[in-house]
């Protein structure tokens, strides 16, 4: 059994449910900033306390006046006082408490850009280690690091220490994220992962609602990030609950933690839906004129099925002493003249000889073939003697020596054990590096990369955009937070019946060219604004148009990227698409900046016509609807083949052009004789013998 032939039962519902705790968590840490740098408005209180003036105080230029003779002026602030913030509920933020405006303004984009800079290292580094070491290792490391860092963040004191946490919360956060979403999605089978992704959507969403009405009831920022780290308690416990993925266990060679894993799964998943059966038996009444029914008899095993085990294991015995090299051809025959020796004479000897010849022929095999555990015994030794030199019997039973090892063998042998272990750990990493250098050589798997590495960048900057042109509107601005993650929620559920329908390489082409289209549109409406009657509302219809697109196309690029890339590289090629894709969240401020010196429409145009050209790219990249996740570099590009192979056969089903009879015949020969029922009799004559027992 594999991961694609569990079906899915309550355990797993579980588990992904579980883990939308955790995207809760990292949801709430991405969107923190915008509480954090709330500043409310502040006014300059004079020293007689008569006079108020909001806002930051332009510097004017002021004579001073105990130098009549120069007249030398000098630039100094109006307000002789101290600014003052005006807060109807109380509120607390880093600004307020650290006083972020005015001349210290352009600390208040440290937070994020400190944040978002840890963000796009822990993508990175999250992502090859949980290729490396797992997805559940990372995810433990990732969870309880960020949530030790949030309660930090509680009793930090001053401004370069809080910018220094937040940036290292920031790694983690990610790592959190991107393990706890490639776990989820692997261990669903292909037609669930839709659903699962839209799971995890939705915990997102969750996340911001309760972002908002927390940061509601808890108007002081320590006291909201120390709540912040309240489910990171909660996990601790239930995430020994959680199993490590058994495709990547398989991916790894680690085929017995793989099927300890399956097992885990499908006996909890058992025993949920029997306690379910069981309730159902004790409802219902049996009725007492029911025959019962009587238990089918269990078939009995022949002998020719013993016959096959036995072959069958004889078989395995011959493959392993084929694939053992080190067994040198005299050895071999003396294995073969004791054991001879021991058939002979084993009616003959007495129990005493028959034990020696099975205590020898013991040594013999173990000389013979090597131990398959690591380490050796290091306590004693056992020195037998040869059958055919029977030892005198003193006694009614065999005496046998016992030679006790030495002080330098024992060193050698711990010398080799550490000589082995280093072998054994450099072979793992040149093994890693080579697996790793394969995947990177492949040409399908770099242009997969490349195109999703497009898709990612448009679409965050795209994205940064339309958060940031969005109108503010005059409600209270913890509601307008909340609307817009309900937004959110109906955005990913109608995403998700449109991906179950038409899978996911049209919808992102579609998506990314409605982007692209809305972005040239409102440069447009910009430098007709003059001559567009109702700018404002279309403006704004717009834009809430194109956060729609956006949110969509990022829902449909984490699914994407999961399904494409292999198994052995799957974490790595995530973080390498999140890390563009804040590196586009870093760089869209600065050219949003540059309004000063042209007109806003021009990046509009440009971001508009890379989302149109990404969208076009799209096209290109293999359809991955209810299809089985790539474990390897060969199932990653088998992706591209099938979908080749399946437009080579729609166009000959389109021209009526008949397979030719040749290739039809070696595919019927081929069935037959990979057919139980079928027998090769020789000279080419295949024989059926099910179909002559049926006549009979």
């Amino acid at each position: 059994m594999n991961a694609e032939e569990i079906k899915v039962g309550c355990f797993q519902v579980i588990v992904v449910l579980l883990l939308g705790i955790n995207y809760v968590i990292v949801a709430m840490n991405h969107a923190l900033p915008v509480f954090h740098n709330y500043t409310p408005k502040f006014y300059c209180q004079m020293k007689n306390g008569t006079r108020r003036t909001y806002g930051c105080q332009e510097h004017s230029n002021v004579t001073v006046a105990f130098n009549d003779t120069s007249g030398i002026k000098e630039s100094s602030d109006v307000c002789f006082g101290e600014y003052q913030f005006d807060t109807k509920f109380g509120e607390n933020s880093v600004v307020t408490e650290w006083r972020l405006i005015c001349d210290k303004r352009y600390l208040t984009y440290l937070g994020p850009t400190v944040y978002y800079i840890g963000v796009l290292m822990g993508a990175w580094i999250a992502g090859v280690l949980a290729d490396r070491i797992g997805r559940l290792p990372v995810q433990a490391i990732c969870l309880y690091t960020q949530g030790t860092m949030a309660v930090a963040l509680y009793v930090v004191q001053n401004y370069p220490t809080f910018l220094a946490l937040r940036g290292l919360q920031g790694v983690f956060v990610q790592g959190l994220q991107n393990s706890t979403y490639i776990l989820s999605l692997e261990l669903f089978p292909a037609k669930a992962r839709t659903f699962v992704a839209l799971i995890m959507q939705i915990a997102w969403a969750i996340g911001l609602v309760l972002l908002a009405a927390l940061s509601y009831v808890i108007p002081d920022w320590r006291i909201l990030q120390l709540a912040i780290s309240v489910p990171t308690a909660i996990t601790v416990l239930y995430i020994w609950m959680i199993p490590e993925s058994p495709r990547w266990l398989l991916a790894k060679g680690k085929t017995t933690e793989a099927d300890m894993a399956i097992e885990r799964i499908t006996k909890y998943n058992v025993c949920c839906t029997r306690s379910r059966r069981e309730t159902v038996k004790t409802n219902s009444n049996i009725s007492e004129n029911a025959t019962p029914i009587k238990p089918e008899r269990k078939s009995r095993v022949s002998c020719a099925d013993l016959k096959k085990s036995k072959t069958d294991s004889e078989v395995k015995e011959e493959a392993a002493n084929l694939l053992n090299t080190n067994v040198d051809t005299a050895q071999q025959k003396v294995r073969k003249t004791s054991l001879k020796a021991i058939s002979e004479n084993i009616e003959k000897s007495p129990k005493s000889e028959l034990e020696c010849s099975q205590l020898e022929n013991g040594e013999v095999i173990k000389k013979s073939v090597p131990s398959s555990s690591k380490s050796h015994r290091k306590s004693k030794s056992i020195s037998q003697p040869a059958c055919n030199q029977r030892p005198p019997m003193n006694n009614a039973y065999d005496t046998v020596e016992l030679r006790a090892t030495t002080n330098n063998e024992i060193s050698n042998k711990e010398e080799k054990k550490e000589c082995n272990k280093v072998e054994g750990n450099l072979n793992n990493l040149v093994h890693a590096k080579e697996e790793l250098m394969t995947v990177f050589k492949s040409i399908l798997v770099r242009k997969y990369g490349i195109l999703m590495v497009c898709q990612w960048f448009t679409s965050s900057v795209a994205c940064y955009v339309f958060m940031s042109l969005a109108p503010t509107f005059p409600i209270n601005r913890h509601i307008a937070f909340a609307l817009g993650a309900a937004l959110e929620i109906a955005t990913y559920v109608l995403v998700y019946f449109i991906l179950s329908r038409y899978g996911r390489r049209l919808p992102m082409s579609l998506y990314q060219s409605i982007t692209g289209t809305i972005c040239i549109s409102l440069a447009a409406i910009i430098i007709l604004s003059n001559l567009t009657p109702a700018i404002d509302l279309t403006k704004t219809l717009m834009l809430l148009l194109g956060r729609v697109t956006v949110l969509s196309t990022v829902f449909v690029a984490y699914l994407y990227t999961i399904e494409i890339f292999p198994t052995v590289l799957r974490g790595t090629c995530l973080g390498l698409c999140i890390v563009f894709a804040k590196i586009g969240n870093l760089c869209t401020p600065h050219v949003l900046l540059s309004v000063k010196y042209f007109p806003i429409s021009i990046p509009l145009i440009i971001i508009g016509m890379l989302c149109l050209v990404s969208g076009v790219l799209a096209l290109i990249l293999p359809e991955t609807l209810n299809k089985v996740l790539p474990d390897t570099t060969e199932d990653s590009e088998l992706l591209i083949v099938k979908r080749r192979e399946k437009k080579y056969h729609e166009s000959l089903n389109n021209e009526n052009i008949p397979p030719t009879e040749d290739v039809s015949e070696k595919e019927i020969l081929r069935a037959k004789l990979f057919s139980e029922d079928w027998v090769d009799a020789g000279n080419g004559i295949l024989v059926n013998f099910t179909e002559t027992k049926n006549s009979e």
